[in-house]
């Protein structure tokens, strides 16, 4: 087996405890026959718990390798230590596909929590009291997002189907059945939608987004050039090391502000947006405003640019398949009718403090931080602003409620009451 069929034969068993737990609460729950409807809930970016196998995968030998694994995302030690973040790093071994840290295969495993506690622990119990059949599908969010729907599609659900068949008298849970994204989630059930819908038909009812940043958001460019706080160490000490795992993922180069093109494209529509307007585009130079700062589009200025140079581990092909896979999301469906499926949610506290702008410096041989957040905060969730969590193309769900930071907007009353709303709940 290569080390792809083996990574996913792995996550496959990772998941069968949960299958388990789905089939006992199946089995237990009073809804009707004939009510029955199943919700797959995909966590945002970091919020699925991530675990690494003990040994490495070794190529060239016969017959199955088996693992046993240790937490790697998210545990007390991963704030105080920097091993942790340091084995999240991936590498690229050929153009789409690509292997963990020194080959110790890393799988999902539901979502990240706590002593029992996590940020979808009230959506669960929410979907309890509804008699919805509700199972998280953990997603390896630092892999690419297509890797993430056709594994959930290829791999999960036919032995997802045939277990809890197996399990539960017959029972077909995928009879009536929708999709939920938090965050990032979003990204990766939008995509599943587009994809595949000839394989669902009239089956797959609903695909639900919220908080979802279609259009990318202002923190991700930071990350390039700061690393992420919680983990640079006290005195940036690990910050260039963080800096080249963050690299190193594909994921994220999907989540930049979206590119100058597209923009152009729906500008009327951002513009007219009436509870969170864009009237210009989010991404422009620290020097000259009227030149744009186009993400996908990187120019240079003599022996300055944008991007760090190439010791950060930024990848410009990655960047590229980033922009390619951000366009097809934020394209229209086809069919159109599939729009009538999807559905976004998006939140907006009382009062306005998401960053919805940037400006961006050259960037010199040496590399200071060159993001700076524009200085009026926008409509938004703490973390999107409100303008990148809908497309365009599609009147928005818009929730306005202090309940409705980013983190935790699944755990939102009011957001849970438009999901029902949706579901028929």
């Amino acid at each position: 087996m290569s080390y792809d069929t083996t990574r996913d034969a792995e996550q496959l068993n990772q998941i069968e405890y949960a299958i388990d737990d789905f089939i006992v609460r199946y089995n237990n729950s009073a809804a009707a026959a004939s009510a029955r409807q199943t919700v797959f809930l995909f966590p945002g970016g970091t919020g699925a718990r991530l675990k690494r196998a003990r040994k490495p995968y070794k190529d060239g030998v016969s017959g199955v390798q088996t693992f046993s694994y240790d937490d790697v995302w998210l545990t007390p030690f991963t704030f105080a230590f920097p091993d942790d973040m340091r084995n999240l790093r991936m590498k690229r071994v050929a153009p789409g596909q690509y292997r963990d840290k020194d080959n110790h295969i890393i799988v999902a495993d539901g979502a990240i929590g706590y002593l029992g506690c996590t940020p979808y622990a009230g959506f669960t119990t929410w979907c309890d009291e509804k008699q919805l059949d509700w199972f998280v599908f953990g997603w390896d969010w630092r892999r690419p997002i297509q890797h993430a729907g056709k594994f959930f599609v290829e791999k999960f659900l036919p032995h997802f189907q045939a277990r809890v068949q197996a399990g539960c008298s017959n029972a077909d849970p995928l009879k009536n059945f929708s999709l939920i994204g938090h965050s990032s989630g979003g990204m990766v059930v939008n995509y599943i939608l587009r994809k595949y819908n000839q394989s669902f038909g009239a089956s797959l009812s609903k695909v639900i987004t919220v908080a979802t940043p279609f259009y990318g958001y202002a923190a991700q460019v930071h990350r390039w050039f700061e690393g992420e706080s919680p983990f640079n160490g006290i005195f940036n000490q690990w910050r260039t090391g963080v800096i080249k795992v963050i690299c190193s993922m594909p994921a994220l180069y999907p989540l930049h502000f979206l590119e100058g093109p597209l923009f152009d494209l729906h500008q009327t529509a951002f513009a007219n947006d009436p509870d969170a307007p864009l009237n210009e585009y989010p991404s422009l130079d620290k020097t000259n405003p009227m030149v744009r700062a186009d993400p996908y589009h990187p120019k240079t200025l003599g022996s300055k640019r944008r991007y760090p140079n190439g010791t950060s581990g930024f990848d410009h092909a990655e960047l590229e398949r980033g922009r390619i896979i951000a366009r097809y999301l934020a394209g229209p469906f086809n069919p159109s009718t599939l729009a009538d499926k999807f559905y976004n949610i998006r939140g907006i506290l009382p009062v306005d403090s998401t960053a919805g702008n940037t400006s961006w410096d050259w960037v010199p041989p040496t590399l200071p931080t060159p993001i700076k957040d524009g200085p009026i905060p926008f409509p938004g969730d703490d973390t999107q602003p409100a303008w990148t969590a809908r497309l365009v193309t599609l009147n928005p769900i818009t929730v306005k409620h202090w309940t409705v930071a980013h983190m935790w907007s699944m755990l939102s009353p009011k957001v849970q009451a438009k999901v029902a709303l949706i579901l028929g709940v």
